[in-house]
């Protein structure tokens, strides 16, 4: 028996989802959870699943944070994200984070049925939107040209409307060094001011917020 854990924080989407896999022959839901971080402390106590159907928006854990905790602690669980965002940032997320799969939540039954047995035989399956917004996301500037990890946490620090004097105090090192690392930021990001860096940092989760 396929065993199968379900993460989203509308009821009424759980139940639908029991309700198609109790249609599937070999399959079981052993659990379901509102949050990521709910999941996370099942799997610590409790018999791991095979597969776990997974949202991206939640309240306290979202999809990707949880995602990536999954892979790096249990790697031999399939995670297959069922989302109705399919937009450049979270389709980025999602892949970093390592997911086998990403269906819409509007995806037909049995097209839904199909990914899941797919994913549980170890391929990995993305809709066609998710992978056209991957497509475009190539062309994204922090994709294309990296920033090194001190870059990040000057950006970081950027976010937080702090003054280059600040943020040298913070990482032990010069202004100038500080300046240097914000003339690189914006080059990589393709931005021309820190308001710009800031908003950009966010829209593509590249700090800790």
């Amino acid at each position: 028996m396929t065993a199968l854990i379900l993460v989203d924080d509308h009821h009424i989407v759980r139940q639908g989802l029991k309700f198609l896999v109790a249609s599937m022959t070999d399959y079981e839901v052993m659990a379901d959870f509102s949050d990521g971080s709910e999941v996370i402390e099942y799997l610590k106590e409790n018999e791991q699943p095979d597969c776990i159907l997974m949202d991206l928006v939640m309240p306290k854990m979202n999809g990707i944070e949880t995602t990536k905790y999954i892979k790096q602690y249990y790697p031999q669980i399939k995670v297959l994200i069922l989302s109705s965002y399919v937009d450049e940032e979270h389709v980025i997320g999602v892949m970093e984070a390592g997911a086998d799969g990403y269906e819409v939540k509007d995806a037909e039954p049995s097209e839904l049925i199909e990914t899941i047995h797919q994913v549980v035989q170890g391929k990995r399956v993305f809709h066609p939107s998710v992978m056209t917004a991957a497509e475009s996301a190539e062309s994204l500037p922090h994709l294309n040209n990296r920033l090194s990890k001190r870059e990040l946490e000057v950006l970081e620090q950027m976010t937080k409307g702090l003054t280059n004097k600040e943020i040298a105090d913070i990482l032990f090192v010069s202004e100038k060094t500080i300046k240097t690392h914000i003339s690189h930021i914006f080059t990589k990001l393709e931005v021309t001011d820190r308001t710009q860096a800031a908003i950009y940092a966010m829209k593509y989760n590249l700090i800790h917020k």
